[in-house]
This record gives C-alpha cells, sequence and structure tokens, in this order.
C-alpha cells in the first residue's frame, strides 16, 4: 500500500513541477485532457502518412496540393461555430464534431483509390478543424493565464510521446497491412480520445456576451486592433512558405529518395522526440516571455524544412527536415492559440479564435497550389523550396514588430 501512495506522491510532485500549483478542478481538467491527448496521438500519428499514402497510390505533387487545400476548409468554416455555439455549449459541440470526423478515418476501409481517400480526409479535417473557436474558449475558461502555457505543454507532452512510439509502429504496419486496416484502428482511438474529453468539467464560460454570426462580423471587430493585425500578416506569410512546399516533400521521399513507410515512420521517431522537446521548450517561454516570441522562433525553424528538402540526397539528410517541423509543429500548436488569447480583448476571445482560423483557412486553401504553380511554369523544385524558406523568413518581420507594438 505504501508503494503506491508513494508513486502518486512522486508523479504530483513531478506534475506540479511541469505545470506549476494548480488548483483542484485546474489539476483533474488537466488529467483528463491529458488522457485524451495520449489516445489522440495514436490518430495524429495516422494522419502524418495520408500523403505519402496517397503519393504511393499514384498521386501527384498537385493531388497532394488539393488534399493540404481541401484540409483547410475547416478553418474557412470555423466562423459557422459562433452561431452553433449560441445553441449548444462549446464542450458538446467540439466532442461530436471531432468524433463524426475522426469516423471518416474508420472508412478508409472501404477507400479503394485517391479520389475515396481524398473525399473522406477533407470530411474528417473539416470536422476536426471546425471547432477550433470552442477549444480555445474552453482552454480560456478552464486554465488560469498565468499557468496556461505550461499546462498545455504538459497536456501536448502526452499526446507527442504516443505519436513517438506510434509512428514507427504505423510506418511498419502500413508496410505490412496496407492503410486499409491501419488508418481505422487509429480512427477508433481517436473516437475514443474524443469521448475521454466529456469527462472535462466546465463551470461557466467567461464573458456570455453575444457573438457575431459570421466570420465578416468577427473580422470588423478586430480589424482595429494593430497588433493583431500585424501578427497575422506574420502569419500569412509564414502559411504561404511552408504550405507552398508542403505538396513536394512526399515527392522527394516516395519518388526521388525512394523511401519506405517504415523509413518515413524513423524519420517521423525523430520528428516525434522534437515534437515532444519542443513543448516543453515553447511552454516556458510563453510563459515567461509571451506567445508572439514563440511564434517568431518558430518561423526561423520552419526555413530549416525546404532547405533540407531542396538539397537531399539521402534519406538520412532529411533528418534536419523532420526535426525542425517537430519542433515547428509544437511551437505553432500552443504558440498560435496562445498568442490568439494574449492579443484578443477577453470578452471576444471566440470572435478572435474565428478570424484567426479563417485567415489560417484562407491561406491554406492557396498557398498549396503555390509550388506546384511554379514548377508548372518550369521553375525547379530546389528553387522553389528556396523560395518558400524566404517567405518565413519574412514572416519573422512582422511578428517582431508586433511583438514590439
Amino acid at each position: 500500500m505504501a508503494i503506491p501512495i508513494r508513486l502518486a506522491a512522486t508523479l504530483r510532485h513531478f506534475e506540479t513541477q511541469l505545470a506549476g500549483p494548480l488548483e483542484n478542478d485546474v489539476r483533474r481538467n488537466m488529467r483528463v485532457e491529458i488522457v485524451s491527448a495520449v489516445a489522440y496521438g495514436v490518430f495524429m500519428a495516422a494522419l502524418m502518412f495520408v500523403p505519402a499514402v496517397l503519393t504511393r497510390m499514384g498521386g501527384t505533387p498537385t493531388l497532394i496540393s488539393v488534399y493540404v487545400s481541401l484540409s483547410y476548409v475547416g478553418h474557412i468554416l470555423s466562423s459557422t461555430s459562433l452561431l452553433v455555439m449560441r445553441r449548444i455549449s462549446p464542450k458538446t459541440f467540439a466532442v461530436t464534431s471531432w468524433a463524426l470526423g475522426r469516423a471518416a478515418l474508420v472508412l478508409m476501409a472501404l477507400a479503394t483509390g485517391t479520389a475515396s481517400l481524398l473525399v473522406l480526409a477533407t470530411v474528417l479535417w473539416l470536422l476536426e478543424i471546425v471547432p477550433g473557436p470552442a477549444y480555445t474558449r474552453i482552454l480560456q475558461s478552464i486554465y488560469p493565464l498565468a499557468h496556461r502555457g505550461k499546462i498545455m505543454a504538459l497536456v501536448r507532452f502526452g499526446m507527442a510521446l504516443t505519436i513517438l512510439v506510434a509512428t514507427p509502429l504505423i510506418g511498419l504496419g502500413l508496410d505490412r497491412l496496407g492503410y486499409q486496416a491501419v488508418f481505422p484502428l487509429a480512427g477508433a482511438v481517436g473516437i475514443a480520445a474524443a469521448l475521454v474529453f466529456v469527462k472535462m468539467r466546465i463551470v461557466a464560460v467567461p464573458g456570455g456576451v453575444p457573438v457575431s454570426h459570421s466570420s465578416l462580423g468577427a473580422m470588423r471587430r478586430v480589424v482595429h486592433n494593430r497588433r493583431f493585425v500585424m501578427y497575422q500578416l506574420g502569419v500569412v506569410f509564414f502559411g504561404l512558405g511552408a504550405l507552398s512546399a508542403n505538396p513536394l516533400y512526399p515527392d522527394v521521399q516516395i519518388n526521388r529518395l525512394g523511401l519506405s513507410y517504415t523509413d518515413l515512420g524513423l524519420l517521423g521517431l525523430a520528428q516525434s522526440i522534437s515534437w515532444l522537446i519542443g513543448y516543453f521548450l515553447w511552454g516556458r517561454i510563453i510563459d515567461r516571455y509571451g506567445a508572439l516570441r514563440c511564434v517568431m522562433f518558430t518561423f526561423v525553424i520552419q526555413a530549416v524544412a525546404p532547405l533540407s528538402y531542396a538539397f537531399a540526397t539521402a534519406g538520412w539528410m532529411l533528418l534536419p527536415a523532420f526535426i525542425a517541423i517537430g519542433l515547428v509543429w509544437a511551437g505553432g500548436d500552443i504558440g498560435f492559440t496562445n498568442a490568439c488569447l494574449e492579443l484578443s480583448d477577453p470578452e471576444h476571445t471566440q470572435e478572435y479564435a474565428a478570424a484567426q482560423s479563417t485567415i489560417i483557412g484562407l491561406r491554406g486553401f492557396v498557398a498549396p497550389f503555390l509550388g506546384v504553380g511554379l514548377l508548372g511554369l518550369g521553375v525547379s523544385q530546389p528553387v522553389v523550396l528556396l523560395c518558400s524558406a524566404a517567405l518565413v523568413l519574412v514572416a519573422t518581420l512582422f511578428l517582431n514588430r508586433a511583438r514590439r507594438m
């Protein structure tokens, strides 16, 4: 009996060291979200292989551009969540949408070609992303500002730890069993993660003021916030750079370097380790220096990825890119959310979140076609990747300006 008590005390001490001293309700919600995030990691690890699967099935960089572009439709439509949340709670809306979207991964057992896989992936991303403003509102209501960065980092640490373990196993499973067996299993675990989130205890949502019915209404409110506008300009340039290169990565991996799913799984393991480390790094930077500085550093690191792909002649030469992307995912995950909360009016958080999501969506819908468009004009692949790196570095200038305003 003494051993479990001692273990519980040790875990609580470890938890306090990472997240800080928390009230009981905050601690309980954090633990529930950690469990949900751990399960979600399996689902997320599987999604990382979708572009490679599409490419292995004969998909061209143009098709991957379509996939990446359609994955941002949920951002564009996220403002509809403002209207939905006038009728149901943010938690109910988020859980329902997540569960239905992740069911699309289960249905990939029936997908036999790139078209059906693309349709299901689009539905999945739409329902996964639309509740973004609802999730932001939940975070605002359950986690105190002083500890929010560290709590989010600890939650995402659980997710990234699962991804670290699951990524090479999923790569091996895809080589041995195929996507029609692996994707449905990951989808079922993703649904379970959404259902765990139901246990989150939300006593009250602060504010309670009416929200705009559309993204245009939200835009009109936030456009007068000059720091927020400058920050969003940085987000736009970052996305144009990063997403213009993304559709080219699977072509380099599969067609130029001839990597297997197992090879990609091992590279993904390195990416997951950096992702894991990134959450601790960025969580502390956010709490100590602010979210804008975290996002600015993230933009600089992103430039490493296209540069690595531009000059890679062997699989191991992509290692810096995978490490950089892991750090960028961690920084963007908690950095964008916290920057939105940091720059928004507390009474209108949902509208700022909807405006940011809409901007990210419009940018993401267009940006994937920039790279393949340049290829179509005869620009070489390495030059396109170098342009990608240049754009994300330009984005840091806007972030630095917003930070100093």
